[in-house]
């Protein structure tokens, strides 16, 4: 069964410590953005990929793609294409370089956001805004604060109605950052990377 909401997969980072995009890893026979999309984006009515800019694009993917409207402005401007083009309310945003982020963290996150702004999860005392659930309402804030230059997360989610979910694991929402996390990320998955 699917969930009537909106998977939005940030692939628009500047992998500046991984040294080439992450995107575009490959993870066996597929590239991680793919990996990560196709591992949750099943249990979605709709997958969206956003990217800072066209450029990004390396290669053709299967989904519909969206573009920050606002340039070097972060994971923001990502979520904030992201509820703009959405079909379904909630979006569950995950960045494509989360490949441990699993459908029940989605499922718990998608349920509390019905309620609220956003479902974020906090690990010790951190928000993970780019493994949360946002509803529409979140979208003016949001908006709002990229215009006035403010690019944290931490402040835009301050504002909002937001429900924490406190008990997710911190190695479920770990991010792959530099080519030892990648390498070790390979081996986990074993000879087959998949």
């Amino acid at each position: 069964m699917t969930m009537d909401a909106t998977l939005l997969v940030l692939a628009g980072g500047a992998s500046r410590r991984m040294g080439r995009p992450k995107a575009w890893l490959e993870v066996g026979n597929t590239i991680l953005l793919r990996w990560v999309a196709d591992r949750l984006g099943s249990k979605f009515n709709e997958v969206i990929v956003a990217f800072a800019e066209p450029e990004q694009i390396e290669q053709p993917i299967p989904y519909r793609v969206v573009f920050d409207r606002r340039r070097a402005a972060g994971p923001l401007a990502g979520i904030e294409a992201g509820l703009e083009g959405a079909r379904h309310d909630p979006v569950f945003v995950i960045a494509c370089d989360m490949p441990f982020v699993t459908y029940e963290v989605a499922d718990i996150a998608v349920a509390a956001a019905r309620t609220c702004d956003a479902a974020v999860p906090r690990i010790d005392g951190r928000p993970e805004p780019v493994c949360a659930a946002y509803r529409k309402s979140a979208l003016p804030l949001i908006s709002e604060a990229l215009e006035s230059g403010s690019r944290r997360a931490a402040e835009v989610l301050a504002r909002m109605d937001v429900t924490w979910l406190e008990h997710i694991s911190g190695d479920v929402v770990r991010s792959l950052n530099t080519p030892d996390d990648y390498l070790r990320f390979r081996v986990a998955l074993g000879p087959s990377d998949n």
